[in-house]
């Protein structure tokens, strides 16, 4: 019976130690990752962001915001910024204070965003956004 208990002990202390190591190997698996795009006016008075959500096993599940606000991690708010959803919705460039998006579908710009930038949205197909993401002039989120 001592033999048992002390075998019992030792497999139990196994399998916690491999659990413990793989919840350490996983400990962010199911979170979100973000990340921020800043793109500073040439006139270096003004920055607006472009910060993406993903989620998901494979990171597949991506939502695109255009804000004014520094924070990396957000939650959407559909009153104060531009929202788009999937992967790479868009290809975009600056000049100035002009921050041009071609989207293949466009976004409600909100009243209270406040921003000195203005922001122009063209919408293109399929066909012509494969083209454009071949021209270096404009950028895309990867």
């Amino acid at each position: 019976m001592r033999t048992f208990s002390v075998i019992l002990a030792v497999v139990l202390s196994i399998i916690s130690l491999i659990y413990f190591l793989f919840a350490q190997s996983v400990g962010d698996f199911g979170r979100p990752t973000y990340r921020i795009i800043l793109i500073l006016s040439q006139n270096n008075k003004s920055t607006i962001y472009i910060k993406t959500k993903n989620w998901g096993v494979t990171d597949d599940y991506q939502l695109t915001v255009v804000s004014t606000s520094p924070e990396k991690e957000f939650e959407p708010d559909s009153t104060k910024e531009m929202i788009f959803k999937g992967l790479e919705p868009f290809l975009y460039k600056s000049n100035k204070d002009t921050l041009c998006l071609f989207v293949r579908e466009k976004s409600i710009i909100p009243e209270n965003i406040r921003s000195k930038w203005i922001v122009k949205q063209t919408e293109v197909d399929n066909p012509k956004m494969m083209s454009l993401r071949n021209d270096s002039s404009f950028k895309r989120i990867e």
